[in-house]
């Protein structure tokens, strides 16, 4: 297992903790706990700004996935482009 992903299951273990302690304090005040509202609401944008973290870094990985599988694919396309180009011109020359 490499590093990176270690990282990562590591921040997700992490940012899975936190929500769970969230809804905790949440279930807490409910029931006339200790947490006031303003702590419950930052809280619960601290969640959902960590989750928008996450759901932008996945759309960069995928957006570099899709330019670099672009770039392959327009690779590809000229390749076969120019081996009929070739193929066309063995064939002229070569019929006579």
């Amino acid at each position: 297992m490499d590093l990176s992903r270690i990282i990562k299951e590591l921040i997700k273990v992490i940012y899975l903790l936190i929500i769970i302690y969230v809804a905790y304090q949440v279930l807490k005040a409910i029931f006339g706990g200790t947490w006031a509202t303003e702590n419950i609401i930052i809280a619960g944008m601290g969640v959902i700004l960590a989750g928008m973290f996450v759901i932008v870094g996945f759309l960069i990985n995928q957006g570099k996935c899709l330019g670099i599988l672009e770039e392959r694919t327009r690779n590809v396309g000229d390749s076969l482009s120019n081996l009929g180009e070739d193929f066309k011109y063995h064939l002229v020359n070569h019929t006579k």
